[in-house]
């Protein structure tokens, strides 16, 4: 039988996190073969490392080991081109699938080929909704939703049309944006409008991956009948002086130069 799903994660030093993504993945029920693969990006930690390697050796998952960090782009890029699937799933390593999230997905995109790229609803460890999709922002959007400036009224309003605080998580609906936790998307798709641009280190690429779906005249759909759990910690918010001083705020800043530049 033909691999219908390939899952394409990176793991950069994430500790237990893969190991609880693949018993998720393991554990859920696919009437069709799903492909599990990991692309290393030269982790140092042993916990991840030595769990991939030996689920490497026993056939449960694919793992591919960069000698270099390639970030999430050009991670996902790398496993895309070695995975077999039909479908490509980008699952985030702080991610663990429901039981009957990927058959659910897959039927809804096969139903709807006019779909893209396909988010599900994400969910904290403790149940709250994630706010996993975006409207078309500007630079200062950004800018202001990363620092003190969101708390100003005027330019909170902004931040919650942006953020889309008015958005019913409830509801399966075409939206501009979803973010990069967990997609599915058609390999040849995917392949046809370059995958991710490997340009972003990281932040902003999967935004851009929706433009470019959209802009290929696909839509970009939420689906909330589908629920994936994810343990997320944010990694550029907080308060402004200790934000200027975290490489991965800077990195963010770098990021969204380059997407506002190539799609202004």
């Amino acid at each position: 039988m033909n691999t219908k799903v390939s899952t394409i994660t990176v793991n950069f030093n994430h500790k237990y996190f893969p190991k609880l993504s693949v018993e998720a993945l393991e554990a859920a029920t696919h009437p069709w073969p799903v492909e599990i693969v990991f692309v290393d990006n030269a982790s140092t930690d042993e916990l991840s490392l030595n769990f991939l390697r030996q689920a490497n050796k026993e056939e449960r998952v694919k793992l591919i080991e960069s000698p270099e960090n390639l970030g999430f782009a050009g991670g996902n890029n790398l496993g895309a081109k070695n995975a077999k699937g039909e479908y490509l799933l980008i699952l985030n390593p702080d991610t663990t699938v429901r039981e009957d999230s990927i058959p659910k997905m897959v039927e809804y995109m096969e139903q709807n080929p006019d779909v893209g790229i396909l988010g599900p609803r994400l969910e904290y460890s403790d149940g709250t909704v994630q706010d996993s999709c975006r409207r078309d922002m500007s630079f200062a959007d950004l800018i202001i939703k990363r620092t003190f400036l969101r708390h100003i009224p005027g330019l909170k309003k902004r931040v919650d049309k942006y953020t889309m605080e008015d958005f019913d998580h409830s509801k399966t609906q075409e939206v501009e944006l979803i973010t990069g936790a967990c997609m599915l998307i058609k390999k040849d798709f995917y392949d046809e409008i370059g995958g991710f641009d490997d340009r972003y280190f990281l932040f902003m690429e999967d935004f851009d991956l929706c433009k470019k779906v959209r802009a290929a005249g696909k839509k970009v759909v939420y689906y909330p009948e589908a629920i994936i759990n994810h343990y997320h910690k944010r990694l550029s918010a907080g308060n402004i002086f200790k934000l200027v001083r975290k490489k991965v705020f800077w990195m963010h800043i770098n990021s969204a130069i380059k997407y506002f530049w190539k799609w202004r």
